[in-house]
């Protein structure tokens, strides 16, 4: 999730680092115009310049229109079916537990079909098994380790001042 975010804010600061380094381009070009008379290149430049502007609208238009569900198809309910665990088994092949509607599918993937591999009785309470992440339990346990291992070393420095 929080990749995601950064990854929409990368994606946001080079649309605009892109269109100020056009525009800033472009200026030289306009204080050149004022004569009237245009050279091959500086035309070639501003078709350029115009070509890019029109297709990063229209690249940027329909990233916003997929992000907000705008394109057909994307309408409807998003809490009717939902993703709620993804489980990589190689480069193309993966496990993936959905929710439609009350009930939960295990679903096994790959690059030729997609296969319901077992229905669950008992639906998966993901607030209730909700556990730290194992890098931050590794980083818990490691944490509580070196301040043992800290402790341990100030008393043994105590002993031999004594």
């Amino acid at each position: 999730m929080m990749l995601s975010k950064i990854r929409v804010f990368f994606k946001q600061q080079a649309g605009i680092y892109c269109l100020l380094f056009f525009s800033l381009v472009n200026q030289p070009l306009w204080a050149a115009t004022e004569s009237g008379i245009f050279t091959t290149s500086e035309l070639a430049v501003q078709v350029a310049i115009g070509l890019v502007v029109v297709l990063s609208l229209m690249f940027a238009l329909a990233w916003l229109a997929k992000r907000m569900r705008l394109v057909p198809g994307a309408l409807g309910n998003k809490d009717i079916i939902r993703t709620l665990a993804v489980l990589p088994l190689g480069n193309r092949e993966k496990l993936l537990l959905v929710q439609v509607g009350e009930e939960q599918l295990l679903l096994g993937i790959t690059t030729q079909q997609i296969t319901c591999l077992h229905e669950l009785k008992k639906p998966i309470d993901f607030n209730a098994t909700a556990s730290k992440p194992a890098f931050a339990q590794f980083m818990q346990h490691w944490s509580a380790k070196n301040q043992l291992t800290a402790t341990n070393n100030e008393e043994k420095k105590v002993d031999k001042k004594d």
